[in-house]
């Protein structure tokens, strides 16, 4: 939808073919039963791009930004993630014997002060003012990026923790084998940058759909492509499963790069060697969603949770889930609460409240959730899993809420196979390629993004086209390709 802005901006005739029934993607909303619910990311950061961005396209100030606001508990610590000095002061008393703490954080500290210094949340100067003086900017800090940059190096500085427990969760919390530059970036960008639009993710991409139709685009939702045409080393028309047909100078394609190198595009359009790279590569993981609606109004899950976000953690182990897991898997986990009540009133009746459970999960988990055969339909099993991951998040979200699974008015589980069939992301995958630089795809030159295919006139953009994954490649990513499907340069201003 940034790309199909930008394009709009520019004076381009642009049609959006949306597979689903609105826009979003991973980040849309739903409704059930009167309750709202974000259904993937419940909020997300600006990191100096995606503000500015939405503010070059006018829709910056048509919505309200909320401060997201992050609580950490386990059996040993409880404590908000405001500044460093309150971090550092809680995990050390919970553990006094330990002296890495200090250790460790000084490094954070330092990741902080780079973010701090090249990416305000709200302003960006290699992106809004893009000059070689600006760039050389960055110089000082590339030795240091280079090991920031490395699950390794990750290992090494949390190995200055003694107690094994906790030298556990600092090494592998987050995405698998992510590296210290995101491991140490979360808790700056917990206390500074994590924001959510008033009334949720959808009105945000509601806005971006109505902007892009005001601005003379055509959206049609409900519209699977299912082949793009190509002649001479030129895309020429789509295909969608209805039978339409849709031809167009160029072309921006902004889903999974799987389907698109197996089904979307004929295999023998890129190097067999590249198909076989992609096809093995990995994907981050994906999560399970449990949406509740319950019996509590606003203030009263406000003050319990006492911040939108909270990740609790029953133990130090980080368990990523496979295929192998067994079926109690998913209770042994940290769990993430989301409750949004004030930023988003509408999301519940008086008296009522919309929680989101999440945790970590896995495609291929229990023989794909019971279903066997990715065509097979899904099964008793599957309903008999789904009710289990249920009462397990909802068991341990009761540590924190006492009487919570007594208090349920709706619940429903968006499990991976349901983020795999809602948003065409292979697996569930929530943010595109893995996060370990040494298994990504998209991480060293000459592949550091995926814009560009072997039809000239053919980009791709999206969580899987820039690395790292996630909503602010995403955006940037769509006003890129837009520039240069227009021939413009690719981070000239709109």
């Amino acid at each position: 939808m940034t790309a199909a802005n930008a394009c709009a901006k520019q004076g381009l005739k642009t049609l959006v073919l949306e597979q689903n029934h609105h826009t979003g993607g991973n980040m849309s909303g739903f409704r059930r039963k009167g309750f709202y619910f974000d259904g993937g990311d419940q909020s997300f950061e600006s990191l100096g791009i995606v503000f500015p961005i939405l503010d070059e396209l006018g829709l910056l100030d048509k919505l309200h930004w909320h401060k997201a606001r992050f609580r950490m508990v386990s059996p040993d610590f409880d404590f908000h993630v405001e500044s460093f000095q309150e971090v550092e002061a809680a995990l050390q008393a919970a553990f006094p014997e330990e002296k890495g703490i200090p250790v460790l954080f000084r490094e954070v500290r330092e990741v902080s002060r780079f973010i701090e210094s090249k990416m305000d949340p709200w302003s960006f100067p290699l992106l809004q003012n893009f000059s070689v003086p600006r760039l050389a900017s960055m110089l000082p800090w590339l030795p240091k990026l280079r090991r920031w940059l490395s699950f390794d190096y990750r290992v090494k500085a949390c190995s200055v923790i003694r107690n094994p427990g906790l030298r556990n969760w600092f090494t592998h919390i987050g995405y698998y084998h992510m590296p210290f530059i995101f491991f140490a970036g979360f808790w700056h960008l917990w206390m500074k940058d994590y924001w959510y639009p008033e009334g949720g993710m959808q009105a945000f991409h509601d806005l971006l759909a109505e902007n892009f139709t005001q601005l003379g685009g055509d959206l049609r939702c409900n519209s699977r492509v299912e082949k793009i045409e190509h002649r001479g080393g030129r895309a020429l028309s789509v295909l969608t499963e209805k039978g339409d047909v849709f031809s167009g100078d160029s072309f921006i394609y902004a889903g999974d790069y799987k389907r698109l190198i197996s089904s979307i595009l004929d295999p023998e359009v890129f190097k067999p060697s590249f198909v076989t790279k992609l096809e093995r590569a990995k994907l981050t993981e994906s999560l399970v969603n449990v949406y509740l609606g319950v019996s509590a109004g606003t203030e009263e899950l406000e003050e319990r949770l006492g911040a939108q976000h909270v990740f609790y953690f029953p133990n130090y182990d980080v368990i990523f889930p496979s295929a192998a897991s067994p079926e109690d898997v998913h209770g042994r986990m940290w769990l993430a609460l989301n409750h949004f009540g004030q930023e988003n009133p509408d999301a519940a009746a008086p008296g009522q409240s919309a929680l989101v459970l999440q945790t970590y999960s896995s495609y291929d988990w229990q023989n794909r959730w019971g279903i066997g055969d990715p065509r097979g339909q899904r099964s008793e099993t599957y309903s008999r899993l789904k009710e289990r991951v249920t009462g397990e998040l909802t068991g341990l979200a009761e540590n924190l809420l006492p009487g919570l699974g007594a208090r349920v008015l709706y619940s429903d589980v968006g499990t991976p196979i349901s983020s795999e069939r809602f948003s065409l992301n292979t697996q569930g995958s929530s943010g595109g390629w893995c996060y370990d630089g040494r298994e990504s795809p998209v991480y060293k030159f000459p592949f550091l993004n995926l814009f560009s295919t072997p039809l000239r006139n053919l980009r791709v953009c999206g969580h899987y086209s820039l690395w790292p994954g996630g909503v602010i490649t995403a955006a940037l990513s769509g006003k890129i390709v837009a520039n240069l499907s227009s021939g413009r340069k690719p981070l000239k201003k709109l």
